[in-house]
């Protein structure tokens, strides 16, 4: 399905999908070949869990939200003024990521960002399985985005040319993550971190206010 709100360019916004999702596959491949005496799933009421004896301990989900009826559509996370506000999105599009899909938005010089979310897959116990035993490209825990744990990873560290993803926890067993593909016009071009979480930031607004 594919929505917007002003013309498509839709080579530019399928590579931006093609890589969010790529970085979406690999959190949900490592959770499901967990070794044997690694932790599984949490679930939304569990203690906070540890990726490994000595990793750090993944922070637990205080107040869970449900964010099922987003999960089939995740353009619904962010209205088009959040979207155009944050990023000065012009457009979106949706298609299908690996467990459930994915919304790219895009401004006028096709920088992207995109969010999905990934249910039932072990929250932020498998952010963190990856990325410390995983040799993940980075990996940071990120200050609490609007009161939800969080962490910046990914297989690659683009964070020099204007990537950057994080995934949010909003249950034990459930993140979304936004990740950015951005052009060197973009004004968050040398700091794609701060956009993503401004998204994700907003993202959860929505969220609470459909709990």
């Amino acid at each position: 399905m594919s929505a917007g709100w002003a013309g498509k360019d839709d080579s530019v916004t399928k590579s931006t999908i093609r890589t969010a999702t790529t970085g979406l596959l690999l959190l949900v491949a490592t959770a499901c070949s967990v070794s044997p005496g690694s932790p599984g799933p949490a679930s939304s009421g569990g203690a906070p869990a540890s990726p490994s004896s000595t990793g750090p301990k993944v922070p637990q989900v205080s107040n869970p939200l449900d964010a099922t009826k987003y999960e089939q559509d995740p353009c619904s996370v962010l209205t088009e003024a959040q979207a155009g506000g944050v990023f000065g999105a012009v457009r979106k599009r949706e298609a299908g990521g690996t467990v459930a899909p994915l919304c790219t938005w895009n401004d006028r010089d096709n920088s992207g960002i995109s969010v999905g979310f990934l249910p039932r897959q072990g929250g932020l116990a498998t952010t963190y399985e990856n990325s410390v035993n995983a040799g993940a490209g980075y990996f940071e825990a990120a200050p609490e985005v609007a009161g939800y744990p969080a962490a910046f990873s990914a297989v690659h560290d683009d964070r020099k040319t204007g990537g950057c993803q994080i995934a949010v926890g909003v249950t034990n067993d459930e993140v979304f993550t936004v990740s950015s593909l951005l052009r060197q016009s973009s004004p968050h071009y040398n700091d794609p971190c701060a956009l993503v979480t401004k998204v994700a930031e907003a993202a959860v607004t929505t969220l609470k206010a459909g709990a």
